[in-house]
């Protein structure tokens, strides 16, 4: 039986095309984005947090795919009353893609796709090491939320992304993603402030304009699905991040 797969994660929807599962997509959530010139074409079930279950019955899902950070708790149980198998995504940090490749390759025959992906992340991993290795570690504070400030702790997959090259995310508590409630305080305690492009759409204007609150120069953009999307999107991410690295240590660098 050909799966009919429904992907309520953006990165999740990303590698069904990448793994040429494209054709045997029936629905996505608003948010799924990529790849854009395909993507479009897949019918929208709604918000990741707010699924239409009249559309999702409609699709006569097999497979549903969810994350406990993307979705709410009452999905799994509303895709298994349809008679889908709720396939349940959580990678916590970039190797885990390899056994994420493994385990779609082995669900939806295309284990062959899924070991090339996986090839690809490999050698990804490989420089991002070579990077975190040749360079001196920096530590870091992500903001992904604004009003209120919000970060990224380690144990994330985004501080895990982040770590890979060397850049450390410094705890601010036992949450997850903890609210900050004194931005300036927390800075201090780091190299470098990276506001992320989403969730928060933070951009250029945003960064200059917490250069002025904080006094400093050293906050950078940081492209948000590089170091929030899983799956496949890491392998092309990982080389952005060791960039993106380089060019805060460039940037700090006495000028002659």
């Amino acid at each position: 039986m050909v799966a009919r797969i429904v992907s309520l994660v953006p990165s999740l929807t990303e590698l069904c095309f990448d793994l040429g599962l494209g054709p045997q997509l029936r629905g996505r959530t608003d948010y799924c984005i990529a790849p854009a010139d395909r993507v479009e074409a897949i019918p929208s079930m709604g918000g990741p947090k707010s699924v239409d279950a009249s559309r999702l019955a409609a699709a006569h899902p097999t497979h549903v795919l969810v994350s406990p950070e993307e979705n709410l708790p009452g999905i799994v149980p509303m895709a298994e009353a349809l008679g889908a198998e709720a396939v349940i995504v959580h990678p916590l940090a970039p190797t885990d893609n390899l056994a994420l490749f493994r385990r779609f390759g082995t669900l939806f025959d295309c284990d062959a796709k899924a070991a090339t992906l996986a090839q690809h992340l490999e050698s990804a991993l490989d420089h991002a090491s070579a990077c975190a290795e040749a360079t001196p570690r920096l530590k870091v504070l992500p903001l992904i939320w604004k009003d209120p400030w919000v970060t990224a702790s380690p144990g994330t997959y985004v501080a895990a992304m982040l770590a890979a090259v060397g850049l450390d995310t410094v705890g601010t508590g036992d949450a997850l993603y903890p609210r900050l409630d004194d931005l300036a305080a927390a800075a201090r305690r780091v190299d470098w402030i990276l506001p992320t492009t989403e969730p928060y759409p933070f951009d250029g204007d945003a960064i200059a304009a917490l250069k002025v609150e904080l006094r400093r120069d050293t906050v950078a953009l940081v492209d948000g699905e590089a170091v929030a999307w899983y799956g496949s999107r890491a392998i092309r991410a990982l080389p952005l991040l060791s960039a993106l690295k380089r060019r805060l240590l460039d940037s700090a660098r006495p000028r002659s």
